[in-house]
């Protein structure tokens, strides 16, 4: 049965496998060419642009992109025409009337086909995790240190997780060529069903993987109003964390919801330079400016009850618990969808 399988599939097969590979070999030549180069000229920001950087960095960016792409495209193409063709032909009475039970019919079509497909996207996200960050702390062009490798959409492009999207994206395909035995209705709804889940895991599954930690900023220091220039370290420097809310806190860490206006100091006029004074001068003025507004709004914020000011976050060292959590609940859903298959398996007359 496996042999008539790869037989009956071997150029989808190949087709899927090949996709992830060629792409992962463009990207790390594209690495190699570019140097490891972050450029901020990239897409629209190098319009009329034509430096092998600029062209280089672009090409990495898109291809990065694709990355996220390639489970819905797979599970379109795949998930769906793996089952729907025969269906919709009948051949699979042919099949189903040789002496083979219809749950090794199904379980040996999504291994032969699906496995191999999954494991190669496997290569690519880790090609991808490489090529946009390698050891740096800062990506290259796709993100820079103020975007944490956990938000979206990098952290869909990297690791295992592209796998994990790609495994659920071919079983939902899948699952819906069994129910609708449609070619065009299956693929639109795998369409739909896998790019729904990639987004709904961000925006609302994510950060419930763990327990953020909270960093806690008085109010005079996030009042301040001011940008401090420093030296740092390169073996300092840390990769951006991922900030999932933000707000003001009463005394016992009580979250307080104040209107976007509140203590507002837009009726402040910013001073400018006079004519007669110094660089010297003009800085101390801008000083003392920024001190009494920074004291006028920490007083209106401890009257409406602020104590100080609250950052959820995840720090990037999180990444890993995150990629194989997120993973695990794709393949979990697999699983299920898959389970649930079988029951159409059955309905199937052969």
């Amino acid at each position: 049965m496996i042999w008539v399988t790869w037989r009956q599939f071997r150029g989808t097969i190949l087709l899927g496998v090949l996709a992830p590979l060629l792409l992962a070999t463009a990207i790390a030549v594209l690495t190699f060419l570019a140097d490891r180069l972050g450029s901020n000229y990239v897409l629209f920001r190098c319009f009329g642009l034509s430096t092998t950087t600029c062209l280089t960095e672009s090409s990495l960016t898109l291809a990065s992109l694709a990355t996220i792409a390639l489970p819905v495209v797979l599970g379109v193409f795949v998930g769906v025409t793996a089952f729907s063709r025969d269906i919709e032909r009948r051949t699979h009475v042919l099949g189903l009337t040789q002496a083979v039970g219809r749950m090794r019919w199904y379980w040996t079509r999504v291994l032969v086909v699906f496995t191999p497909i999954v494991l190669a996207m496997v290569v690519l996200g880790y090609v991808v995790l490489w090529s946009r960050f390698g050891t740096s702390p800062f990506g290259s062009s796709f993100v820079d240190a103020f975007y944490s490798r956990l938000e979206f959409p990098t952290f869909g492009t990297i690791g295992v997780v592209p796998a994990g999207y790609t495994a659920l994206g071919l079983v939902i395909g899948s699952t819906a060529a069994l129910l609708l035995r449609n070619t065009i209705g299956a693929m639109v709804v795998t369409m739909v069903a896998t790019v729904a889940v990639i987004i709904a895991f961000p925006s609302l599954v994510r950060e419930h993987y763990a327990t953020p930690e909270v960093d806690r900023l008085t109010l005079e220091m996030s009042e301040s109003g001011r940008s401090v220039a420093y030296e740092v370290a390169p073996s300092d420097v840390q990769r951006a964390s991922w900030m999932v809310d933000s707000y003001y806190a009463d005394v016992a860490g009580r979250r307080i919801d104040l209107p976007y206006d509140a203590c507002s100091s837009e009726d402040d006029i910013w001073p400018d330079p006079r004519e007669d004074e110094t660089t010297a001068d003009y800085n101390d003025r801008v000083d003392a400016f920024l001190t009494v507004r920074s004291e006028a709004r920490v007083a209106c914020l401890t009257e409406l009850g602020a104590d100080h000011y609250e950052h959820l976050l995840f720090e990037d060292r999180m990444l890993w618990r995150f990629q194989f959590t997120e993973t695990a609940l794709c393949l979990l859903l697999s699983a299920l969808l898959a389970g649930g298959s079988t029951l159409a398996v059955r309905r199937l007359r052969p």
